[in-house]
């Protein structure tokens, strides 16, 4: 999954007006089907714009509401199988807090999305620095965050580790805390193979006869970063209500 813009900066914005009625809007949003094979999606933006590419429901809402992907619970079957694509536009140069919360007013408009937030305990990994340190530096050029993320590889430009480990999350498919305490953006490429079998939240990442580098190895070779098993308090997104869009 990509994003272009840090969930981690903005979640603390987003959630004390989660649950405000009188949320910014979009000036004009376009929404339709999208065509792109299934394995690959993206999004990013820039001030007043919002890209979104061959998302599912499911992957808007926890953009929109700042958790990962699998942490949107609840709704119709279609919203992890239905793909669209999303343009923008705000009135205004709005930066990436006030564009998610024009997002969350679109998904409920266009939508008519409604959800709730829960908190839960489940087993997890939390993602600390290696033996021997941080292997990467931070990047310190202007710009916006991007992410790229397909099969086996993530390809990211200035993001932090807080929102290196929501993309852990997506990627693992449990969840991945940031327990690093480092601060700054950092630019990097991860490869690794995704025949690899992901251990289980519990094992410290054992992954007997893998035909390659899994996740795991490269994030200790590459960036200097493990993940430890850990109970990890988790927060949810509950979809109440959802249905499909008529395009525009």
């Amino acid at each position: 999954m990509t994003k272009a813009i840090s969930i981690s900066l903005f979640l603390a914005y987003v959630s004390p007006l989660f649950s405000q009625p009188n949320r910014p809007e979009f000036e004009a949003a376009s929404i339709k089907a999208s065509k792109a094979n299934e394995g690959h999606s993206s999004w990013h933006s820039r001030p007043g714009y919002l890209v979104m590419n061959n998302q599912t429901l499911k992957a808007l809402a926890g953009i929109a509401y700042g958790v990962p992907t699998d942490r949107v619970l609840g709704g119709p079957k279609w919203i992890e199988s239905d793909r669209y694509d999303i343009v923008a536009r705000a009135a205004e140069p709005a930066d990436g807090p006030k564009l998610l919360l024009m997002l969350q007013s679109t998904l409920a408009e266009r939508f008519q999305l409604a959800v709730h937030r829960e908190t839960k305990s489940v087993a997890g990994f939390a993602l600390v620095p290696a033996k021997n340190g941080l292997k990467i530096r931070p990047d310190e050029t202007g710009g916006g965050e991007r992410s790229n993320s397909s099969r086996g590889k993530l390809v990211v430009e200035r993001i932090s580790l807080e929102t290196l480990a929501k993309s852990l999350t997506r990627i693992m498919g449990v969840p991945v805390a940031d327990a690093t305490d480092i601060k700054g953006m950092f630019t990097f490429t991860l490869e690794w193979s995704p025949e690899s079998t992901l251990p289980t939240a519990g094992t410290d990442g054992a992954l007997p006869d893998a035909p390659g580098p899994s996740l795991f190895t490269v994030l200790q070779q590459q960036l200097g970063l493990k993940l430890e098993s850990k109970r990890v308090s988790t927060e949810v997104v509950v979809i109440d209500k959802a249905e499909r869009p008529s395009e525009n």
